[in-house]
């Protein structure tokens, strides 16, 4: 049964990734073209980027899903990276701006002058 849902996790993960190849690289396309013309309504280019954190955010729990079928199956590797912390929040506040717009509500991001 665990081989089973290794091999249909697997499978899923990569046919939800294979959109996302053509996606993603496109949106990149999109944003810098929209960069590249400070006549066009910076609305377009602020749902482009949620649309592109959104798509890139869905490849990482793909990716998520991929790693618990490679811990399953005993190949996984761990590796460790440094990232922006504050980008980071500042992606995500874009993308759940978006919702939080379509329903009326605010949202603040407080982050300690503590974090790096």
């Amino acid at each position: 049964m665990s081989k089973m849902r290794i091999a249909f996790f697997s499978s899923v993960a990569h046919e939800l990734r294979t959109p996302l190849n053509s996606i993603i690289p496109i949106l990149v396309m999109i944003k810098e073209k929209l960069q590249m013309n400070p006549l066009l309504n910076s609305e377009i280019l602020n749902l482009v980027k949620i649309a592109l954190c959104s798509a890139t955010h869905l490849q990482s729990v793909i990716e998520d899903a991929l790693d618990i079928t490679r811990l399953e199956s005993g190949n996984f590797v761990l590796y460790k990276d440094f990232f922006n912390l504050r980008y980071t929040f500042g992606e995500i506040c874009d993308v759940m701006s978006f919702q939080f717009n379509q329903k009326s509500l605010a949202l603040n991001l407080i982050v300690s002058e503590r974090v790096p």
